[in-house]
């Protein structure tokens, strides 16, 4: 290499990093709710906690944050402890440690060890889409700790639009997942239009942490959750599951068929469906009123 070339090179790898420690600090507004704090493994993990009783852990899924709750959280705390998690890699979670792979298995892990730190032994644990795929986890590996289990649109068969997550995930450097993943789902102004104001406020979020010194770490847990979504399914693990099971689907949902609430119930014992009319992928964004009667009546009604 000749020295113009060299100098080129140089020049071109110091702009990249001078370009990544540009980045502004991540510094979010405040949640709808009073913001608290825990470090798990290392992890500053921020989480909201509001109401007395019963337990309710939701979990988010793919790119979500504590906003995709934010129609539900107060009327659900009316009648129950309500916990919200921002899982790490996520909407205000620090990121995990680079030695550590962010899959399916280590979140539902995480997740046991966040409930024991914030004094919540057990919950009725519901999990929406990846979170979903982490709730199963979580009532195969740690029983213990879900007394009872919702589906909500969940990922973890095979098939269904979120496959092409683990393809992304395994052609795309970190770096450059960010972006491929605007190309193949845009948020537009017209999509964003129709939206219900907590997945505006959800998108709004997600774009300030991908614009924000937590880029690249964030890449690289979102590139390992996609691959863990298409490797790590949790249908060989589903008859396992002891808790009673309550399997919710928005009967329009266009990334996860609402015949996938079928394939979910013939392989879960005694697993109940409720199928929510005009609901999509996300059922407590767009139907918030219809999501909370379904999720109040079997929390409080189908005792383990």
């Amino acid at each position: 290499m000749n020295t113009r070339a060299k100098f080129l090179s140089a020049f071109l790898i110091g702009a990249a990093i001078l370009a990544i420690s540009a980045r502004p600090q991540f510094n979010p507004a405040p949640y709808y709710a009073p913001e608290k704090s825990i470090t798990v493994q290392g992890i500053n993990t921020v989480y909201l906690d509001s109401g007395s009783g019963q337990a309710l852990l939701l979990i988010h899924g793919f790119s979500g944050n504590a906003y995709n709750w934010i129609e539900v959280f107060g009327p659900l705390a009316k009648d129950f402890r309500v916990i919200v998690v921002d899982l790490p890699g996520y909407g205000k979670s620090g990121c995990p440690a680079k030695n550590q792979k962010a899959t399916m298995i280590w979140y539902a892990d995480f997740l046991a060890e966040f409930m024991d730190k914030i004094g919540a032994p057990q919950a009725v644990v519901v999990g929406n889409s990846m979170g979903g795929s982490i709730a199963a986890f979580l009532a195969v590996r740690h029983p213990e700790k879900v007394t009872k289990l919702v589906l909500e649109d969940a990922a973890g068969l095979k098939g269904g639009k979120l496959e092409l997550l683990k393809n992304l995930g395994t052609i795309t450097a970190p770096a450059a997942l960010i972006p491929v993943l605007h190309v193949v789902f845009p948020v537009t102004e017209e999509s964003q239009a129709k939206a219900p104001p907590s997945e505006r406020k959800r998108v709004e979020l997600a774009e300030l942490r991908y614009a924000s010194d937590l880029r690249l770490c964030s890449s690289i847990a979102m590139r390992q959750s996609a691959i863990s979504l298409g490797t790590d399914y949790t249908e060989p693990v589903l008859n396992q599951i002891k808790a009673p099971t309550l399997i919710i689907w928005g009967s329009n949902d266009d990334l996860l068929p609402v015949a996938t609430a079928e394939q979910f119930h013939q392989k879960i014992p005694g697993s109940q469906v409720q199928i929510i009319e005009g609901g999509v992928h996300t059922p407590m964004q767009w139907k918030p009123e219809d999501f909370v009667k379904v999720l109040k009546d079997f929390a409080a009604n189908n005792p383990k």
